[in-house]
């Protein structure tokens, strides 16, 4: 941490330099002082050329005092933290210091006890200065393919580690398809930074969720090029991304020096990704790693085979002869890219033995079988659950549910939302209530309302705070964001808008002059 002094006393500059040394050797935290000032202008000059992480000014000095050199540092610097060291305990000293907002106020002479809490409060506020700035040079980096000069002077400036190493994982769990709906994930970040920290040490890390809504990018700083126990890093960060038991598989760049190649390497991530993950077979590699694009089998005897059972409409054998296929998959260990043009292939088959009224449309088709890619454990859960969406959507007899009666069930489903929709809902709650698979709940999904159960809540919960608004009017949004599932306010004023196309207060606005 960098503090710029400020004092007209040289005797007493010296003395507080000793402090801050003795202070910030005893609590283990780096301290230098970045200059030494005179005065407030003198101080000013200074800070306009060399920005200090921090400000300790006296209060009574000739030219401009403490308190108006923290007045213009706070119209010109609203974030640089500013310390009133004072001789004089005054009310009217520490008023004065308190409307200009100063950060501290510390009397002389200096208690060691008063020095160390306040450099403790501001070496956590640089720290989260420097997090805030760094991540925020990381998202333009990020953002543009093509940097402003002032952009790559500023990474540099805030990312100015030796070497850099990416990780890109892929959430299962996370299938939104409006980014913004992806929920606050601030206090999950957190929770993997300090499971890493005691393998990366005083070298940070940056959590960065991508715009897919469902993909984390993770930035790591090194000092060296093997600066850490990489191993140990992937299976830290895989079991926080496990669900169900299922871990995920993580893709990992080489050491890098210039951390303007990340807007580079991250398309080169994600391609590695979608083209090697096994479902539910993790595993760690390199993007470097050479690979040549794998496909799964699906020969011409089989394509005829199963052509055949269509033709006479054995869905009983189709139904078996598709399982036998993903079987096979298994075995083989095939990537989900692959599995997933196969599965596509074999609707468009089905759909040629079928007249136009049962023919999927290609996005709900497309739609379907991500979903089903995207959520499915292992490759049995996605045999059935791709059986399933064929029973769904053309009426094979595959999957029993309720005597067969699919509307039923999804009934039921229908009335559990309903009845707890103030309350946490997820496909993994759904699927230990009603006992059934992910799998079959996106496919239930899709079928009876046409919408991904996400969006399908999602819709329901706006649905209902539209109503409480119209028909409640003094009900405050906070009080409706909860009865609708929403404990974060701010977080359901986002949905809302992204949802209905208008905020909350404009909904109440528009309500009110149409009289509703």
């Amino acid at each position: 941490m960098r503090i710029l002094i400020v004092d007209d006393e040289p005797f007493y500059i010296e003395q507080f330099k000793k402090k801050l040394a003795i202070a910030g050797s005893e609590m283990g935290i780096e301290i230098s002082v970045a200059g030494q000032c005179y005065d407030g202008r003198e101080a000013l000059d200074f800070i306009a050329k060399d920005m200090p992480d921090a400000v300790f000014t006296d209060i009574r000095m000739s030219a401009l005092d403490g308190i108006e050199l923290a007045k213009a540092i706070r119209q010109s610097y609203p974030e640089l933290p500013v310390v009133i060291v004072s001789a004089y305990p005054s009310f009217d000293y520490l008023r004065e210091a308190m409307r200009v907002n100063v950060s501290e106020y510390l009397l002389k002479p200096i208690d060691m006890q008063a020095l160390k809490a306040i450099l403790d409060k501001l070496a956590l506020q640089c720290r989260s200065r420097s997090d805030k700035l760094a991540r925020d040079c990381l998202l333009a980096v990020l953002a543009s393919p093509q940097l402003e000069e002032s952009t790559v002077q500023a990474a540099r400036r805030a990312l100015f580690h030796p070497f850099y190493r990416a990780l890109f994982v892929r959430n299962r769990e996370s299938v939104y398809e409006y980014p913004v709906l992806a929920p606050n994930i601030e206090e999950d970040n957190e929770v993997l930074c300090q499971a890493l920290r005691p393998l990366l040490g005083e070298q940070p890390s940056w959590i960065i969720p991508l715009d897919d809504g469902r993909s984390r990018l993770i930035v790591l700083a090194m000092t060296g090029e093997n600066g850490h126990d990489l191993p140990a890093l992937l299976a830290s960060v895989s079991s926080h991304y496990a669900s169900d038991g299922i871990k995920p598989s993580i893709v990992y760049s080489e050491a890098i020096t210039d951390i303007l190649r990340l807007n580079r390497l991250v398309p080169a991530l994600r391609a590695a990704l979608a083209d090697r993950i096994v479902i539910g077979k993790p595993s760690f590699f390199a993007v470097s790693t050479p690979y040549a694009p794998v496909t799964a089998p699906y020969s011409d005897i089989e394509r005829a085979k199963l052509d055949k059972l269509l033709s006479v409409q054995d869905t009983s054998g189709a139904s078996a002869f598709i399982r036998g296929l993903f079987r096979s998959w298994e075995s083989g260990s095939y990537p989900m890219k692959a599995i997933g043009k196969r599965m596509r292939e074999i609707v468009s088959g089905i759909e040629r033995h079928r007249d136009d009224s049962s023919r999927l449309e290609f996005n709900d088709g497309d739609a379907r079988i991500d979903e089903l890619l995207q959520t499915a454990r292992t490759l049995p859960e996605l045999a059935e659950g791709f059986l399933s969406m064929l029973a769904l959507v053309f009426g094979w007899d595959e999957v029993e549910q309720e005597g067969g009666d699919f509307s039923r069930l999804f009934a039921r489903i229908e009335t559990y939302i309903a009845s707890h929709i103030g309350q946490p809902l997820s496909l993994p709650l759904l699927t230990e209530h009603f006992h059934v698979s992910k799998t079959q709940l996106c496919n239930l999904f899709r079928d009876y309302t046409g919408k991904s159960f996400v969006e399908y809540v999602t819709s329901y919960r706006m649905r209902k705070a539209q109503d409480l608004m119209r028909f409640y009017p003094s009900m405050r949004n906070k009080e409706i964001a909860e009865m609708v599932g929403y404990p974060d306010q701010n977080y359901f004023s986002r949905v809302f808008t992204t949802v209905i196309g208008m905020s909350p207060s404009d909904f109440r606005s528009r309500s009110a002059a149409n009289g509703d």
